[in-house]
């Protein structure tokens, strides 16, 4: 219900003090109208609630439950009031509906609102959940670039160009006269199609594996759908999982630094390497982003080089005071460098990771204007099915520091093979200045029996049954590189028979 509010009044006053003090004034009594006016009322005697709260000595949520409270306050005494009348003219025999029309006042505009929602629901329209959820969070697909209607529209017509370059290609060979012609654009269709539509092998084994299932009978078609089944699900991790696909990246909207990802220097590699390989028709089959590089940029980057190499080798042979300015010119290069490749980054994540924090370490260093502080942040991630990295950044602040490592920590990623999927293969022993680190492989049900450190580590990289022991200093950073060089030390059956040459059995089976 709406509470009809008369006339409310929120001011300041300046006490002695000169601290200020916000006064609510709240009027109530038996007027028709909304308005107050200064006009003298012959009605009801006007009764006033002043409620005084001193908000400089408080804090903002302390502030803000003072007002809570206050607004709280005066709308129960104004109901309280309005209900009060209302019965003393139902005693009297009089009117009240001047009351209700006041208590039913849509002040704040949202009737017509409400009617529409209504109608809608009448209607029988599916309810849309998501229509007023505004996604805030830096993960999702919706702030993505490449999810715009812009992006999809343009891959849209990179994809029909193709089909039409495909097309033609196709007539050509057709209509073909001679063998040799024929030949080179069977080879240029090849080239056309690996390069655009490429099936992946292992779509070739399922597809192989299918057909082999319409003609099985028996035990054969039992097997053959295990296999089929297994290679599915091979399929579905590895898409979920593949680096190479750009799906599973997403982009990271709280940039405040650095970034994953420097495409700069992946255009300069893939200049280098078409000048190598000569331009000519294999430029008709490119349809990608590549042609839409910022050539003004890279040949910036090639001059800053060029400077930069003929400075170092100057320094070579320059001594004394003329030493000092070429390394601080060399700096300033440097620096400027750095500052156009920032330019072309874009710190990515990889989908299906999970980022944990492993320690924050503060150092403080005293300097003639003060105490210089910096934060130290430490993150590991993993996706639970064998694929883990860690990270480790410095920043002036704890929020600079974990935005520079959890951009950092996805570029660190390193595949542990899993022991039956739970475990590791065999016991192993590694050591990483002062710190020694032992694991142990555990029966299932065992579960994790190790420190902190190593327990966030070995569960983001999925092992579910592993017993450790760190003996030394239990510093978090050599603990984590102890962690990672036991883990890549070890040796798989897989391994064994690469090895040796010969077949791993366990040994309850011999």
């Amino acid at each position: 219900m709406m509470v009809a509010v008369e006339s409310l009044w929120m001011y300041r006053l300046s006490v002695f003090n000169s601290k200020p003090i916000v006064v609510a004034v709240f009027f109530t009594g038996g007027r028709p109208s909304s308005s107050f006016s200064l006009l003298p009322w012959k009605g009801p005697q006007l009764q006033t609630t002043i409620i005084c709260t001193h908000f400089s000595k408080l804090s903002m949520n302390a502030r803000v439950a003072a007002a809570d409270r206050a607004l709280q306050e005066i709308s129960y005494q104004s109901e309280r009031e309005r209900m009060r009348e209302r019965e003393e003219r139902l005693k009297a025999g009089l009117d009240t509906a001047d009351l209700d029309a006041e208590a039913e006042e849509d002040y704040m505009g949202v009737g017509p609102l409400i009617e529409k929602l209504e109608k809608e629901k009448a209607k029988g329209d599916p309810p849309d959940l998501n229509r007023y959820e505004e996604p805030t969070d830096s993960e999702s697909d919706d702030d993505d670039e490449r999810n715009s209607e812009s992006a999809v529209n343009k891959q849209i017509d990179q994809f029909d160009k193709k089909c039409k370059k495909h097309e033609e290609l196709l007539d050509k060979f057709a209509k073909a006269e001679t063998l040799d012609d024929a030949y080179k654009l069977m080879k240029r269709i090849d080239k056309f199609e690996d390069m655009h539509f490429r099936l992946r092998p292992e779509y070739r084994v399922i597809g192989e594996l299918m057909n082999r299932l319409k003609v099985a009978e028996g035990k054969d078609k039992f097997l053959l759908q295990v296999k089929l089944n297994r290679a599915w699900r091979m399929v579905e991790w590895k898409e979920a999982f593949d680096p190479n696909d750009p799906a599973n990246y997403g982009v990271i909207q709280q940039d405040q630094l650095g970034s994953s990802v420097d495409r700069v220097e992946h255009a300069e590699l893939e200049e280098e390497q078409r000048t190598i390989q000569g331009g000519g028709d294999e430029d008709e089959l490119v349809f990608d982003d590549l042609k839409e590089k910022d050539t003004v940029l890279l040949e910036k980057l090639k001059e800053l080089d060029k400077q930069l190499e003929k400075k170092l080798a100057e320094l070579d042979h320059t001594f004394g005071k003329k030493g000092k300015l070429l390394e601080e010119e060399i700096r300033d290069l440097a620096e400027e460098r750095n500052s156009l490749t920032e330019q072309k980054r874009t710190p990515l994540y990889r989908k299906g990771f999970d980022v944990k924090l492993i320690s924050v370490n503060r150092t403080c260093k005293v300097t003639k204007g003060g105490q210089v502080k910096k934060y130290t942040a430490m993150l590991a991630c993993g996706n639970y099915h064998g694929v883990v990295g860690f990270a480790k950044a410095k920043g002036p602040a704890i929020p600079v520091a974990l935005q520079k490592a959890y951009e950092k920590c996805f570029q660190n990623l390193h595949y542990i093979e899993r022991h039956e999927d739970h475990t590791i293969a065999h016991a192993i022993q590694t050591s990483y200045k002062k710190t020694k680190v032992y694991l142990w492989p555990a029966a299932t049900q065992t579960g994790m029996k190790a420190g902190k450190t190593v327990q966030i580590v070995l569960s983001l990289a999925g092992f579910k049954n592993v017993k450790s022991k760190v003996v030394g200093s239990r510093n978090p950073h050599n603990t984590v590189k102890a962690i990672f060089k036991a883990l890549n030390a070890i040796e798989t059956p897989k391994d064994v028979q690469e090895k040796f040459g010969r077949t791993v059995v366990e040994s309850y089976l011999l």
